[in-house]
């Protein structure tokens, strides 16, 4: 396993998008993303992924939220251009609102091919749409701490980022239909904690010699640590419309990261709470999004979900203002006022009665910053 954590600056960041690829016309799912990654420049950050109306951009590894921000603008400009050559659009959202998933094309790469027969239907479903945001931590023993801990936080940030409450041209109850889709993947869900570094390369080591997986890369659990950028990997977040979303919810995440790698440095330990509890929260979350009640694990108490949010914003403030994302991390505040994605997506289609506008209205928000 090749392992480069401390090779960037400490705390540096990028920022991962999944865009859905859909027709100017009629706003269906289309699969181009073989032609859109072709035309792209070599030092474009973009990649196709299991299905063919998915494309990911990823930012250059950043300094800080503002220098993201940057990048983040630039991959939905670059792909709106793209695209559009296709006679296509982008969309930013977990899930796309009507499309049907037997209607897709597996990418004809081995990653993918090989992906698509192991796991038949379960690979043929994945047609979900995620951020991660990955966070630079100086040492091995330093990802495996602070991932252990951000556990415990995990489902307040998918409460915070729920944006698919449409599935198949239903609405299925749920804030984060995403989440439910890819839970039915192997070696996903919440991840176990790690005694050591040592412990994580080891059960990496194990399932490599026993063909379960060919690379860590293959775990694809909500939070990972990722040697070979040598970062902490959040993956549980829906895909964003908004711009400014993404980057209040990368502030976020990074200045957790860093609360938790300052604590591990100065006390040496980190606390680790129970799956069983957190698998009941990020339910909770999935379910219900910022109007969950949360179990408060240190108290074994609830509390909405909102509340949580606002006190790991005030945990988070001190190196968010160290970090300079303090704006970002401000910005908070505003989803919580606003209301989620999956709440923004439900009032228009409350408004308009229709999906296809709801489709219309999530690929002008998702652009419309840039």
């Amino acid at each position: 396993m090749d392992v480069n954590f401390g090779s960037s600056p400490p705390f540096s960041l990028g920022i991962e998008e999944e865009f859905q690829l859909v027709d100017a016309d009629s706003y269906e799912l289309v699969s181009r993303s073989g032609e859109i990654v072709a035309a792209a420049p070599d030092h474009w950050r973009v990649k196709p992924e299991l299905l063919q109306s998915v494309i990911e951009a990823a930012t250059p590894v950043a300094r800080t939220v503002a220098e993201a921000q940057e990048g983040v603008r630039a991959s939905r400009a670059r792909l709106r251009s793209l695209a559009a050559e296709e006679n296509a659009l982008i969309l930013s959202a977990g899930t796309h609102p009507f499309s049907r998933y037997e209607h897709q094309e597996i990418t004809d790469e081995k990653r993918y091919t090989e992906l698509a027969k192991e796991l038949q239907w379960v690979a043929e479903r994945e047609l979900i749409f995620g951020l991660h945001v990955h966070v630079g931590v100086e040492s091995a023993e330093t990802a495996i701490a602070v991932a252990n801990a951000m556990r415990a936080w995990l489902p307040e940030l998918l409460a915070l980022s729920v944006n698919s409450p449409f599935w198949q041209g239903r609405e299925t109850g749920l804030a984060s239909t995403r989440s439910t889709v890819f839970d039915a993947m192997p070696r996903s869900g919440l991840p176990p904690a790690f005694a050591s570094w040592d412990d994580f390369a080891r059960l990496v080591e194990r399932g490599v010699r026993t063909n379960s997986f060919a690379d860590y890369t293959y775990l694809w659990w909500d939070l990972r640590p990722h040697a070979k950028l040598g970062t902490v990997e959040i993956r549980i977040c829906d895909a964003q419309t908004r711009l400014a979303s993404t980057l209040t919810i990368a502030a976020l995440v990074q200045s957790l990261v860093a609360t938790l790698a300052e604590r591990f440095g100065r006390d040496g330990s980190l606390p680790i709470e129970d799956t069983t509890l957190l698998r009941e929260n990020k339910w909770r979350a999935v379910r219900h999004g910022l109007d969950a009640d949360l179990i408060w694990l240190e108290r074994d108490e609830e509390r909405p979900a909102r509340t949580a949010l606002r006190e790991l914003v005030e945990l988070a403030r001190p190196a968010a203002l160290r970090l300079g994302c303090l704006d970002e991390l401000s910005d908070v505040e505003g989803i919580l006022t606003r209301g989620s994605g999956a709440d923004e997506q439900r009032l228009v289609r409350d408004d308009t009665g229709s999906l296809l506008a709801l489709a219309r209205w999530v690929a002008e928000e998702t652009v419309r910053d840039i």
